[in-house]
Order: C-alpha cells, then structure tokens, then sequence
C-alpha cells in the first residue's frame, strides 16, 4: 500500500507539524550554541597557522618576473666547474653562510612580490606609499613578511614544503599547542569587554576517523611547568562576531617542525578572528623578531628541505633585513623586526585549570 505522510496529516496539519519541529530544531541549536560558553567564558585550540601569502593563480600579478632561485639553483650558478674545487669551498662555505648570514650582497637579484594586494592589518596605524592593499580595497596593510616569501616557491601553497609541513605541525606536535581563553563573555556577537587569556596545551587533539580534521568539543590541561612563560593577557572586544584583541608588546609562540624545538617571537601581536561556538579563523598579525624569524626557518629546514621549496636561507635572510620595518636597535638604528600576518583557525576547546573538571 503506498502511503505518505498526507493521508495521515491533512496539508495545514502537516506544514503545522513541519512548523513546529523546525522550531524545536532551532531551538536545540541556539541552545547547543549557548550551552559552549560556560561561567561567561569559551577557549579555543590552534589548529592550523601559516604566514599570509596573497596569490593569485598564475602568480603574474604578485611575480611578473618569476620565482626565486633555491640552494640547488644558485650552487649551479656560483661553482659552475665546482668537480674541480673542495667540499670546503663549495658546500661547506654555503652552509657557513646560511648559518652565519650578514647583509651583505650574494650577488643574486631577489624577487620581492611586486603586487599591491596583500592580507593583513594596518599595524602602525598609517598609509604610506609602501604599504600594500587588502584585498577588500582597505589601505595601509602592513606585511613585509609576505614581500619577501610571497615569490619563493616554498612558501606558496598548496604544493609548497613550507606550506604543507609547516602548518601540518601545528596539528601534529603538542609542543605547538597553543590556546586562546576568552572570559567575561557576554555574547559572540558584541562584547565590548572581554579579555583573552593565552596558553600552551599538553595533550592530543580531539579529531574525527581520518585524524586530520579536528571536532570541537575536546579538552586541553594547561602546560604550567614548560609553558608558564609563554601565558599572556590581551584585552579585547568582540565586534559583529570578529573578536579584536589590543596589541600585546611582546608574545612568544613555539613552532616545532620535523621535531625541531623552535619559537617565533611577535612583537605588537594581535589578533583578529571571527567566532562561532565551534571554533575561530583570521588572522594573527605583529611584527615578527628577524633573527627569530630565519632561525626558527633553518633549524627546522636543512638545506635538502630548504632546496626542495626553492628556498635560499642566504638570499631570504638578506631581503629579510632590507624589509625589516619597525623596533630599530637603539645603538646601530637597525630595524629588528618585520610586520607579518599569519593565517590562524582553531577549534572550540575546554580547558582543564588544575582546580577544576572537564567541562565545568
């Protein structure tokens, strides 16, 4: 016998019935939206974070005349009869070079993106001829960080080593795991006060099957022994949904690829990021500390790694420099820092206080 839902429901009932279930699924779901936020507060977990790099697909716009050359390309061009010369003139002087690096020229032209478009924020507050647009035709985007990888291979995605492993550790490695507290929370939507806690995690992320997309809902205790220095405070309002921290003088966020303990040290950090009970995505912007900036590269990146992203240590710590643009060195009035931006999602989390239980 075929039925269907009209011979037992005239039609009015029917679109009554529809009518009210969809309110009560509605209602289930404010509900399970609200029930996140717990004693006027909601942490969020890490759980992707790559440096901005605006592209476009042929890349002619940001790199009209090509890609940077890597170690492997410049080797060719600097020994081209190198069978003849020693280990120590060739190999070893570069690598001398890389982990010594200075500004002095290597000889090479470096490509810096020469495209006006780039994601981030205005850092210093002004519009100058230098600075880039984003591409929602805001002005005065400060991100000197992206002129100087924006045209190396390894740096763009989605095939770039960079790209791939240096955002899949965020993931991976628990000494990555960094988390954002927010308490005082009234709404997602507009809050004018909120302030944001910042720690370290210990332990795995909670992930569906395939253990590469991470679920909300999970719990995190918090590293006091290890990453007690790493704990900040920012104030910060919450605007149409977009949480917007103050600036913080200065964060240290650790950064292990290939299991290489390493940190980046941000100096005017700030976080910009849209809100949802399940999790935040934006971005993360501040002036990047030079030196920790290359070295947390090479430590992580042997040459091998670094030639397979066509990424030259020596000349990207020179542009590095030339780029840099803000906290000059008292004594020499060298800039010791770069602005940067980086692109950030996390996961809603619960985080365990050690006077506390999971969920409470």
């Amino acid at each position: 016998m075929n039925t269907s839902m009209s011979t037992f429901f005239p039609w009015p009932a029917k679109y009554a019935a529809l009518f009210c279930g969809g309110v009560l699924l509605s209602s289930m779901a404010v509900h399970a939206d609200e029930s996140r936020i717990r004693n006027r507060t909601i942490s969020y977990v890490m759980t992707d974070l790559f440096w901005s790099v605006y592209q476009t697909e042929d890349a002619k716009q940001e790199c009209p005349r090509g890609f940077n050359d890597g170690p492997r390309e410049q080797f060719e061009k600097l020994f081209p009869y190198h069978e003849g010369l020693s280990v120590q003139e060739t190999q070893l002087a570069q690598e001398i070079e890389t982990w010594h690096p200075t500004s002095e020229s290597d000889g090479f032209e470096f490509y810096e993106v020469e495209g006006e478009l780039a994601w981030g924020l205005n850092l210093d507050g002004e519009v100058s001829s230098n600075d880039f647009t984003h591409p929602d035709g805001t002005p005065g985007i400060d991100n000197e960080v992206y002129r100087a990888v924006g045209c190396v291979i390894g740096f763009r995605g989605p095939d770039g080593v960079e790209f791939i492993f240096q955002d899949k550790a965020i993931l991976d490695e628990e000494y990555n795991r960094m988390m954002i507290e927010l308490t005082e929370v009234d709404s997602l939507d507009n809050d004018d006060t909120v302030v944001v806690n910042m720690y370290r995690g210990m332990d795995r992320l909670l992930t569906n099957a395939t253990g590469q997309e991470v679920m909300a809902g999970g719990t995190q205790r918090i590293d006091y022994r290890w990453g007690e220095s790493l704990i900040r405070q920012f104030n910060a309002r919450i605007v149409d949904g977009v949480l917007i921290t103050e600036p913080m003088p200065e964060m240290v966020m650790p950064w292990q690829n290939l299991s290489v303990p390493s940190i980046h040290i941000f100096k005017d950090a700030r976080f910009q990021l849209d809100l949802t009970s399940e999790g935040a995505s934006g971005i993360l912007a501040g002036y990047a500390d030079v030196d920790s900036w290359y070295y947390q590269l090479i430590r992580n990146d042997s040459t091998h790694h670094l030639s397979n992203g066509q990424i030259s240590g020596i000349s990207l710590y020179k542009a590095l420099r030339r780029l840099a643009d803000a906290h000059p060195d008292p004594e020499t009035g060298e800039n010791t820092a770069i602005s940067t931006s980086l692109d950030v999602k996390m996961a809603q989390v619960y985080i365990v206080h050690p006077d506390s239980k999971a969920g409470e």
